[in-house]
């Protein structure tokens, strides 16, 4: 009889392209994060910091142009790859998809959990898992019960709006959009992709992501281009009733009450960073983690579960599966991708890295909208250039070391935050602060080093640690950690 289980894929049933992406795609995730190893991640939407000069400002520029936003949305579209390839492969075998994807879900958030906690504060894989979750209801749940639902907690916020129970008003009505906001979202993506099902993920996708991006740059350029003190005076002077100027006084001294305990947030950071013990560190990540991941929930529904989608169409299409027959449409995205992107994110970055606080924040919030959007052409012209490379004979062998680090993606992004906190922080060799110039060299060496390791480790074993435990808790059965070769010598 045949075993009907669900079980993880052989290694010769895997998509070694997708390795291959993988793997450079946490290439481009440590030069991003090397930065917040030696900067608090408070500081994550601030801009190149202050007084940077020469080759380390252009260090910098370097990742702020090329590196920053690229490699995370690199990555969440490979998770949407993932997932489809999981669906369809139990779809054709018969097998159920629902219960080993819920715990491969729960597990990644428990993953992500222990890493921001324990390791570093950077952490995305908890969105990873959150974006997963919008997924999976969207594949799954039927869309008019997502919407009826949707529109009653909307409706339950507006009433609450309006009343007058002292202590509980604020809390239903911001309880009624996060459950109703959400909803109407997963809602109307779960009909797109049902009422369009040959490019209502694409569709869908590109959407979400750019939605968000689209209310930055209108943010921004509505915004009055003064100083944040010139427009609290026409504020005030607006303010007709002593009851308008007294309700503005006390909207002004809640903000600069959250400006101030942010500064003490990012000191606080910097001190535990540089010269706090571990003990400090974890409790202070342990402290933050419930309202970091309360507010990641918008970046989860919108940025993440949109490059999700994306990554779903790309298997879903064939553009994956058999990228030798798309060739010419991955010279298209190549050509028109990497130079669309990076030239909107030269604009983006000549702005943002000008901000001042305070001064020039309108600017920078157009300039963060327009970063983000060309995030998306650049990152599908850089998996489009990969995959060109992997099909080419001649240049095949400039990405090929990067599929083992693939196969073992999880192990490696976790290993990358435990090398970078120990030989950074206080706690271990205390290099913290290191030139941004220095940094970018630290992550070539350290990434050498882990492409080497990861092809020792699988040529005697099936799969990295971490991915063994993964697979072990999706399928409910201990995987074989010997490698094939050596299985059959």
């Amino acid at each position: 009889m045949t075993d009907a289980r669900f079980t993880p894929i052989a290694t010769n049933d895997r998509i070694t392209t997708l390795d291959v992406i993988r793997g450079v795609a946490l290439f481009g995730i440590l030069l991003m994060n090397v930065e917040f190893f030696n900067r608090p991640i408070s500081e994550l939407d601030v801009g190149l910091p202050a007084g940077v000069t020469g080759i380390d400002y252009w260090a910098g520029w370097f990742v702020l142009v090329f590196i920053r936003s690229k490699f995370w949305t690199m990555f969440s579209l490979l998770f949407g790859m993932g997932f489809a390839v999981m669906l369809g492969r139990a779809q054709a075998a018969g097998r159920p998809f629902l219960a080993p994807y819920v715990r491969r879900t729960l597990a990644l958030a428990l993953f992500g959990f222990l890493h921001c906690v324990f390791i570093w504060n950077g952490d995305i894989l908890f969105d990873y898992a959150m974006a997963a979750a919008f997924l999976l209801i969207v594949f799954h749940a039927k869309p008019k019960v997502l919407l009826w639902i949707a529109v009653f907690a909307l409706l339950v916020a507006a009433a609450s709006g309006g009343a007058q129970i002292a202590g509980y008003e604020q809390k239903v009505w911001i309880g009624g959009l996060m459950i109703g906001g959400p909803l109407l979202v997963l809602g109307l993506l779960a009909w797109a992709i049902r009422k369009w099902p040959a490019n209502g993920l694409r569709n869908a996708g590109l959407v979400l992501f750019l939605l968000p991006c689209m209310g930055l740059l209108i943010g921004g350029l509505v915004t009055p281009q003064t100083t944040q003190a010139e427009r609290d005076r026409a504020a005030m002077t607006d303010a007709k009733t002593p009851a308008e100027r007294a309700e503005l006084k006390k909207a002004l001294a809640e903000r600069a009450k959250a400006i101030k305990e942010h500064d003490e947030k990012v000191a606080t950071e910097r001190r535990l960073n540089s010269s706090g013990t571990y003990a400090e560190n974890v409790a202070f990540r342990l402290a933050e983690w419930p309202k970091n991941a309360v507010g990641h929930i918008p970046f989860s529904l919108t940025f993440v579960l949109g490059m999700f989608l994306l990554g779903a169409w790309f298997i879903r299409s064939g553009l994956m599966t058999q990228p030798a027959a798309h060739l010419d449409l991955y010279k298209k995205m190549a050509m028109f991708g990497i130079p669309f992107g990076i030239g909107l994110s030269i604009v983006g970055a000549a702005i943002a890295s000008t901000h001042v606080r305070g001064v020039n924040d309108a600017l920078f919030t157009f300039a963060q909208g327009l970063m983000l959007i060309a995030s998306l052409p650049a990152c599908l012209g850089y998996v489009a250039a990969i995959v060109l490379m992997f099909h080419s004979p001649r240049l095949r062998a400039f990405v090929a070391p990067f599929a083992q680090a693939g196969r073992m993606a999880l192990t490696v992004y976790i290993t990358m935050s435990i090398i970078g906190t120990l030989f950074f922080y206080g706690h271990g060799l205390g290099h913290y602060g290191m030139g941004r110039a220095w940094q970018l060299v630290w992550c070539v060496a350290v990434f050498a080093l882990l492409l080497v390791l990861a092809n020792l480790w699988l040529n005697r074993f099936r799969y990295g640690p971490l991915e063994w435990a993964w697979r072990g808790i999706t399928y409910l059965r201990v995987p074989s950690m010997r490698s094939e070769r050596l299985a059959t010598a």
